[in-house]
């Protein structure tokens, strides 16, 4: 005798081979958007270090906008000391140039969004 509560087949529909229809859903497809946001976490931080390496300490990174898929993950706010217009333009060209060579930074794409840091004692 079948019982639904002791064999969970009997609920299932068998097919034409008189096997159990399988469910092809795989179990990592929920891993995906929780991944990219964890890709998005991993290139701010060496976005924040690669902007200490070229504008100097200070910098604050803040990531808004996260996207699982497309053509750009994130925008990451860098907020890096600012002295002059001309150096900071020739800044921003050299962290743009290194991070398009950095490896976790070429995988997920970000849109960079540059500010001025403020100086220390105001809000």
């Amino acid at each position: 005798m079948s019982e639904p509560f002791f064999d969970p087949g009997s609920l299932l529909p068998i097919g034409d081979d008189h096997e159990c229809w399988v469910s092809l859903v795989d179990p990592t497809v929920e891993w995906v958007p929780e991944r990219a946001r964890w890709e998005a976490r991993a290139a701010q931080w060496r976005a924040r270090a690669l902007a200490e390496a070229v504008f100097g300490s200070g910098v604050e990174a803040r990531l808004s906008g996260i996207a699982a898929a497309g053509w750009w993950r994130g925008l990451l706010h860098l907020d890096v000391p600012f002295r002059a217009l001309p150096e900071h333009r020739e800044r921003e060209a050299r962290f743009l140039a290194a991070a398009a060579r950095d490896a976790v930074l070429a995988r997920v794409p970000l849109l960079f969004v540059f500010g001025p840091s403020r100086p220390a004692g105001r809000p």
